[in-house]
């Protein structure tokens, strides 16, 4: 027991190291929703209203009330600032690795539980919500917590006081974001209960007292909300945040619907392969190997019978919430994070598999995972050190220790442990994730420019500008994080809507900055050719849309460092338009 926890807090603070990294910039993790619950918290604080949320002084439905919450504490804890709001993702991703850790190590064994931690740390998408101010990685830890506490009923250990810690667990999950938290550990329960054919699980459960539970977390926010506004509010969250999200509104038959649920599917599997890189590529074996250890598990020992349990409940986990969130008629990416526990423990068991030595799979399958991870740790090595020197400008003696670094790491990964590879690769990765500050520092992400502008605007004697993006490849939530008024997008896909955009943003006022790549501005410049302005900054980005071809590769091996900036970088023009020139 004492092991366990030291286990717990190590990891907790491993997290904590790693993710707060960089908390206070705006780097490649930023996502534009983060401005919504900055915002919102801020006027929170400022007008004192902590029950009804508002966004630049408009009410804010989206979303129940204790996120919000979490952050204001936060504020109340560190200060007012980016880094107070973000902390409480991180909070939550170091939880969620704690609860990882515990539930593989209930369901197989320390070894599963310690290299499912490691990977789950090293997953993109896991990280980018470990640094996020919005409520994905809290609503993650909920929906884990509640699936551990219901392995625990499963297992019949205090069942009265899991089962009350389940539905806690969904309760507060609900108030981070919604049906979700109730809907993914309800689902792995009733599914694993249906498959095994033991309803006593689900009396054990207790469904009557945990709705009463449910109830009491959940319901007094919920009265306030209608009671301050009425139909609107409960308009908003019964058709916009309910019924649109969970419904395809454009299926009109059962193969449209199918087709519909095909297309979100394939969606989501290029969703993992990309944001779960490089582990998602060894899912490919995992699930199979997965399906194949619980059908050929026979017999009723005690062993068997709980790998059995254990398995079922990885693959139940996964595959409801893969379905459920192709069945939700919107496509977004972050939907997945909720997948990256069991993700992670499957792709741990994946490895820690002993094949055995006969036969082509026997063979076969070691050599794959063993070179694979050292083909992902010659990229890594290979990027990070171009990071370094290309980007950064540091000396190339770099090369050198970057690559001694390289050998090292392979020595270890052909080691006969199988648990040596990939824990050698979450390491590697942790390293290079622990240094995120770098992008900052290397102007990867677009923010160090754009604070630049913002400084620019702010600076400007006539504070009553209006601040614009007149470019569809930048953001304007981007832009939006360093001001305290609104900054209006007029621009999108269409070079015509966004002419007409421009237009109206520049005649209706008659002081205003906006902000544009310079091929956009070049290319839509003429409606807004009879308007008094000027470029007043230019900088350099990393570019959205790259073009690689055969000149960067010679650039790069004669180091020739301007070209392959010339590559990776465009430029981003700033203009003012003053009815005074």
């Amino acid at each position: 027991m004492k092991k366990e926890l030291l286990i717990c807090v190590g990891l907790f603070l491993l997290g904590i190291f790693v993710f707060s990294q960089g908390l206070g910039q705006h780097g490649l993790e930023y996502r534009d929703d983060e401005i919504f619950y900055y915002q919102s918290t801020r006027e929170m604080v400022a007008d004192g209203n902590y029950m009804s949320p508002t966004y630049f002084g408009q009410n804010r439905f989206q979303k129940p009330i204790l996120f919000y919450w979490l952050i204001v504490l936060s504020y109340k804890v560190l200060g007012v600032s980016w880094f107070a709001a973000r902390f409480v993702s991180a909070i939550f991703a170091c939880l969620a690795l704690v609860v990882t850790w515990l539930t593989a190590k209930r369901l197989f064994d320390e070894r599963t539980a310690t290299l499912s931690a490691g990977i789950l740390m090293t997953v993109p998408m896991f990280l980018r919500h470990a640094k996020n101010a919005v409520p994905d990685m809290a609503l993650n830890f909920f929906i884990v917590l509640a699936v551990y506490y219901a392995v625990l009923v499963i297992d019949d250990e205090d069942c009265g006081k899991n089962s009350m810690l389940f539905f806690v667990s969904c309760g507060l999950g609900f108030m981070i974001k919604g049906f979700a938290a109730l809907l993914i550990p309800f689902m792995v329960v009733f599914i694993y209960a249906f498959l095994n054919k033991k309803q006593r699980i689900l009396s054990k459960m207790s469904f009557g007292r945990g709705a009463i539970i449910l109830l009491l977390v959940t319901l007094p926010w919920f009265v306030f909300m209608i009671a301050k506004h009425g139909s609107t509010y409960i308009d908003y969250m019964l058709i916009d945040e309910t019924k649109n999200r969970l419904l395809d509104q454009g299926s009109k038959s059962a193969i449209k619907y199918l087709l519909g649920f095909l297309i979100r599917s394939g969606f989501y599997c290029k969703v993992l392969l990309s944001y779960f890189a490089p582990w998602s590529i060894f899912l490919l074996g995992a699930i199979p190997l997965s399906f194949a250890r619980l059908f050929s598990l026979r017999g009723e020992h005690r062993e068997i019978v709980q790998e059995k349990r254990s398995f079922q409940i990885m693959l139940v986990w996964f595959f409801s919430v893969f379905c459920f969130f192709s069945i939700m008629s919107f496509r977004i990416n972050h939907y997945m994070l909720v997948l990256s526990t069991p993700f992670a423990i499957l792709i741990s068991k994946f490895f820690l598999w002993d094949v055995g030595p006969k036969g082509i799979l026997g063979l076969s399958v070691p050599f794959i995972r063993r070179y694979l991870i050292i083909i992902f740790i010659a990229i890594g090595t290979f990027t990070f050190s171009f990071l370094v020197v290309f980007i950064l400008g540091k000396s190339n003696l770099w090369i050198a220790i970057y690559l001694l670094m390289f050998v090292l790491m392979v020595r270890t990964c052909l080691k006969r442990d199988t648990f040596f590879a990939p824990a050698v690769l979450s390491l590697f990765m942790i390293f290079v994730f622990s240094q995120s500050r770098l992008m900052g520092e290397a102007n990867v992400t677009p923010h160090s420019a754009f604070q630049r502008f913002a400084n620019i605007i702010k600076a400007d004697p006539d504070g009553s500008v209006a601040v614009g993006v007149g470019s569809n490849d930048i953001h304007e939530k981007e832009f939006q994080v360093y001001f305290d008024k609104k900054v209006i997008k007029a621009a999108n896909s269409s070079k015509g809507e966004t002419a007409s955009m421009l237009l109206e943003f520049f005649s209706e006022n008659d002081n205003a900055y906006c902000l544009f790549t310079e091929e956009d501005f070049q290319d839509i410049s003429y409606p807004i050719s009879e308007e008094p302005f000027r470029i007043v900054q230019k900088e350099y980005i990393f570019r959205r849309r790259m073009h690689i071809d055969k000149g960067f590769f010679i650039a790069l091996m004669h180091f020739d460092d301007d070209k392959v900036r010339d590559y990776l970088m465009e430029k981003v023009v700033l203009i003012r338009k003053d009815k005074n020139v």
